[in-house]
């Protein structure tokens, strides 16, 4: 009967203590974990004739934190009350495609200026030839990795134009 005691008592001391090991394992923490920081990439815009050489602007792609993103075109200068055409196309300024992203337009502040392009997006409408649409993934990973090019535009001239995403 004593021997039977003796094991009794490591048994209940073994069971206890996996039986402690696993409840503590599966308790949640009170604390959430931190949210990713967001992650955020420009790609530069230059002007042409004689401001070829010189960046005119930038296109900025942000992330937010429930991973949609925003695009925004920040200009450096622009012609005050004048309306000016965004026109943001698949391709590269070298070899561009049919595929519009965006086309949109803003007046003019003579100044610094920041024109949202997309804002809170998951996926956008990408426009082709034909009248066709197709929705787009179009989270960070993806904006990034998208082979487009953005052209300003006042009337016919060409204020800046520069390569996004892949083909940059």
């Amino acid at each position: 009967m004593l021997m039977f005691k003796k094991h009794a008592l490591r048994t209940g001391v073994a069971l206890a203590t996996v039986l402690g090991i696993t409840f503590a394992s599966c308790s949640k923490d009170k604390d959430d974990p931190a949210p990713p920081t967001p992650r955020s990439k420009s790609f530069e815009l230059k002007g042409t004739g004689a401001d070829a050489n010189k960046k005119i602007g930038e296109i900025i792609v942000s992330e937010n934190t429930d991973s949609s993103i925003n695009v925004v075109l920040s200009l450096t200068k622009n012609t005050k009350d004048a309306d000016h055409l965004i026109y943001f196309i698949g391709g590269t300024t070298t070899a561009p495609k049919t595929d519009t992203l965006l086309s949109k337009s803003f007046k003019g502040n003579g100044a610094a200026q920041t024109v949202d392009l997309f804002k809170n997006v998951t996926t956008i409408k990408l426009y082709q030839p034909a009248d066709a649409t197709k929705d787009v993934a179009f989270k960070y990973n993806d904006a990034i990795a998208y082979s487009a090019h953005l052209k300003v535009l006042k009337g016919t001239d060409t204020l800046a134009i520069g390569n996004f995403g892949k083909s940059n």
